[in-house]
């Protein structure tokens, strides 16, 4: 489907830094796979772990256990400074729906809505576009799930009048990419982590770009000196394996019950393995 112009280049292989296209050409890759190769192409020890995985076991759904999902929970709940719960899924968008219902579950009814940033992007799923702060990009699917609002950047007076005692969460990114790479001052996620408090509403941070240390410290919000509520990951997670991560404090998580939300893929093995590298590696 055209979701993309035609590419002008076609990869064949990758390793480090660098990538090769079918005609023998070499590239330095500044992009990353868009914030995704976090260790560089081809990582041995991630490249291993997927091997081993899939000579193992690759799926057997998530009614039964398996052993590295657990492993990288326990360690992704550590760096978040313990006392939380993970649920896993496929990708950045779909780990911000789990946060959005997962917001929506806890508030209870009459505390549905989710504010966040003009400029902000947190997916392509009919929740998450409406979630993101581009309202050029929700025109062509109207109409959007309704319970989302949108302030100015950075202007705490805008999100603390619209924190109302109909909104269960904020949803803010550290950083904001699409939106002109816009790092959030200190102040602006402390206000935010007041203004939530004040109000009763969760703060949800969108980490998806900024986590795993691509600010400097593990998660951007640690720049600021606050404690979300709730933590979104993907991308630099499984080093170009698709995994993605929504962490919430375990009485926030406590909301879900069995049957509130689900995958067939989040944090099946081979996925989860490859995550695990990756964050053995970083560590």
């Amino acid at each position: 489907m055209p979701t993309y112009p035609p590419p002008a280049v076609t990869f064949v292989r990758g390793a480090g830094s660098v990538l090769w296209d079918d005609e023998g050409g070499r590239y330095l890759d500044f992009l990353s796979g868009l914030a995704v190769t976090s260790l560089g192409h081809a990582h041995p020890a991630v490249a291993a772990a997927v091997a081993e995985q899939a000579r193992t076991l690759l799926h057997v759904s998530n009614l039964f256990a398996t052993e590295p999902g657990p492993d990288v929970a326990r360690t992704l709940d550590r760096l978040l400074g313990g006392g939380g719960q993970v649920f896993f899924a496929n990708s950045g968008a779909e780990a911000n729906e789990c946060a959005i219902k997962l917001a929506r579950r806890f508030g209870g009814r009459g505390r549905h809505v989710v504010v966040s940033a003009y400029g902000s992007f947190h997916g392509r799923t009919l929740a998450t576009l409406h979630a993101t702060g581009q309202p050029a990009k929700h025109e062509a699917f109207q109409p959007l799930p309704e319970g989302f609002r949108h302030v100015a950047w950075e202007d705490l007076d805008a999100l603390e009048a619209a924190v109302t005692p109909e909104v269960a969460a904020v949803l803010l990114e550290p950083v904001q990419g699409e939106g002109g790479v816009q790092p959030a001052p200190p102040a602006y996620l402390q206000g935010a982590r007041r203004i939530c408090d004040e109000a009763g509403a969760l703060l949800v941070l969108d980490e998806v770009q900024t986590g795993l240390g691509r600010t400097g410290a593990w998660f951007g919000f640690q720049h600021a000196g606050i404690e979300p509520d709730v933590v979104t990951l993907a991308k630099a997670l499984g080093n170009g394996v698709p995994i993605g991560a929504c962490w919430a404090r375990a009485d926030v998580a406590g909301a879900f019950e069995p049957g509130d939300h689900a995958t067939t893929f989040g944090g099946q093995p081979l996925a989860a393995a490859a995550a695990r590298a990756t964050l053995m590696v970083m560590e």
